[in-house]
This record gives structure tokens, C-alpha cells and sequence, in this order.
């Protein structure tokens, strides 16, 4: 699970010396890591807070987090608090009556299982818990890939909440990834610097920069690469291009795949279409490959006049 804070609460989060979050991993059973003062999400002024463990001991860290905002809501200096998870387990219930509120981050592919048709799963949800559920639209978790879920009310309320949104998510089969597994949303454009790759040699790997650091570690993991290869008309060409080539150097910033196009007049054969090859780890590749789908979706644009 991933939530945000802003500097003052991951202060508290964290306590003097580490104490707080120490104690908090050890009556949680989960492993808990913090971003760094200059490592905030994309757009905001939040630090990310990264839980790893199973079922229960990641919805009793929630519930001790929870404690912790519902604690500090009742004073005027978030920096006045010390709190203690080891005490706090053992007065549950004590804050319930608090208002508060916390952003999670889900991965962007899992927002419909959390809205429903029709927005009738986050509806069961509020209503089961009586906290408020918002979340972010598509279009903003087109960079992180992760979308924003707001959980507000009293603090009782928001724990019930926060257990039924992680028992949604755990109904999905297969483990929905996100897309960036620490702290970094730039480090996908590092992991598309350096030697080019090449597509022909078929099990190429390359290091994942961005894999789930883990109570302070920040493991390097082996990815295989994807390789997807479009069809795309010459006359939608200039929609991947942007003007000198500045639309496909975002796409390749943003995804960390690397991008190539056929050159001007080799076309797929028997068509006008020019080749386009994605090459990256499967998440980068499908970033991609939605980028520019969503390009290619606008007005055309004329590409610059051959010679």
C-alpha cells in the first residue's frame, strides 16, 4: 500500500530518532519506509510511505496511522504530538470522533475496481463506512500511473473505509503492479539512458531503478524487456513527432521506453503505414504504447515537407 504525508505528519510518522515507526512496524508486523524530504509526489507537497505486508498487519498499520491523524487533529502543532503506536494499539477507539482525513495511491489499472460500474463499488464503500471517498480521474494518472484516493470523515469511520478499500483491491486474482514500485517518478527515464537496447536479441534485461524499496533498502530487480511494435499511417505520424521531435521525446521521458520510427518512405508492407518499435520493461512499454495511442487519437498532424 502507498498513502501520502505532508512533512509535519511524516514527522510525527516517523518520531524522534525513528522510534515511532519502528515501534509501528513492530505491533503492525508490516515493513514501512518513508520518501525523502525532496522525494514528493508528482504535483503536491506530500512525502509517499510505502507499506509492505499481508492482509492484517497492512490494515492494522492503517488503523494505527489513522490513530496517529486522529491524535494529532486534536492539537494546533502536529510537532506537539509523540505519539506511540505500542500505546496507541492498546487505547483503540480513542480518537474515533475526529475529524480526519489521508490520500492512498492506487495503481491507476485498479480504479475501476474500486469505482464500479457506474461508480457503484466506491458508493457501497462510503456508504458501508460513512467516511467520503474521492478519487482522482484517469486523465491525472496519466504520468504516475497511479490515481489519488481521498478518504475523509471521522476517524473511525475512515479506518472501516480504509479495510474495505484494501479488501477490494484484494479481490483482484492477480497482483495489479504499480507503476513506480519506490519513490521516483523520474527514474523510468533513467532506466531508457545509457546503451541503447536491442529488440533483436530477444531476452534482453535491464535493472528496474524504480523497485519496492523495503524498510530503507531499495533492491535492484531484473526485468524482462517488451517489445510492441504499431502500424501507424504517415499522415498520423507527426502526432508522435510533435514539432522537432519534441512529442516523442516526452513520450520516451514519460514512459521510459525507448521509441524508434521507421525512416521517411520505408513503409510496412503494402501500405503507407510507418513502423513504429517500443522497447521497455512491460509497465514502460504499455505506457507507452497508451501515449501514444492517445496522440494518435487528436487531429492529425502534417508532418514537416519532404525533400
Amino acid at each position: 500500500m502507498k498513502l501520502l504525508l505532508s512533512n509535519p505528519l511524516t514527522g510525527s510518522l516517523i518520531g524522534s530518532g525513528g522510534k515511532a515507526i519502528k515501534e509501528l512496524m513492530a505491533e503492525s508486523g508490516s515493513r514501512v519506509s518513508v520518501s525523502g524530504n525532496t522525494e514528493l509526489f508528482p504535483g503536491t507537497s506530500d512525502r509517499i510511505v510505502l507499506i509492505l505486508g499481508d492482509f492484517e498487519s497492512i490494515s492494522m498499520t492503517l488503523t494505527l496511522i489513522w490513530e496517529m491523524l486522529g491524535l494529532i487533529a486534536g492539537v494546533d502543532n502536529a510537532k506537539d504530538v509523540e505519539w506511540s503506536p505500542t500505546a496507541i494499539k492498546s487505547l483503540l477507539g480513542q480518537n474515533d470522533n475526529m475529524n480526519v482525513s489521508l490520500k492512498l495511491l492506487i495503481p491507476a489499472a485498479a480504479g475501476g475496481l474500486i469505482l464500479g460500474q457506474g461508480g457503484a463499488n466506491i458508493r457501497s464503500i462510503s456508504e458501508e463506512s460513512g467516511a467520503i471517498l474521492t478519487m482522482s480521474s484517469k486523465e491525472e494518472a496519466l504520468f504516475t500511473q497511479e490515481r489519488v484516493l481521498t478518504i475523509a470523515g471521522d476517524t473511525g469511520r475512515c479506518i472501516k473505509c480504509s479495510h474495505l478499500v484494501l479488501a477490494k483491491l484484494s479481490e483482484q486474482d492477480e497482483i495489479i503492479p504499480y507503476a513506480s514500485r519506490g519513490f521516483s517518478y523520474t527514474g523510468v527515464a533513467i532506466m531508457s539512458s545509457g546503451a541503447p537496447s536491442n529488440p533483436r536479441q530477444g531476452n534482453n534485461r535491464r535493472v528496474a531503478k524504480n523497485a519496492l524499496p523495503v524498510a530503507g533498502e531499495t533492491p535492484e530487480v531484473l526485468e524482462p524487456e517488451t517489445t510492441i511494435t504499431l502500424s501507424v499511417p504517415d499522415e498520423l505520424v507527426g502526432n508522435i513527432l510533435g514539432k522537432q521531435g519534441t512529442t516523442m521525446r516526452e513520450i520516451i521521458a514519460i514512459s521510459g521506453a525507448k521509441v524508434t520510427l521507421s525512416p521517411r518512405g520505408e513503409y510496412v508492407e503494402n501500405t503507407h503505414n510507418r513502423l513504429v518499435t517500443i522497447v521497455g520493461t512491460s509497465v514502460c512499454a504499455q505506457r507507452a504504447h497508451l501515449l501514444i495511442n492517445q496522440r494518435l487519437q487528436t487531429p492529425a498532424r502534417k508532418t514537416a515537407s519532404r525533400t
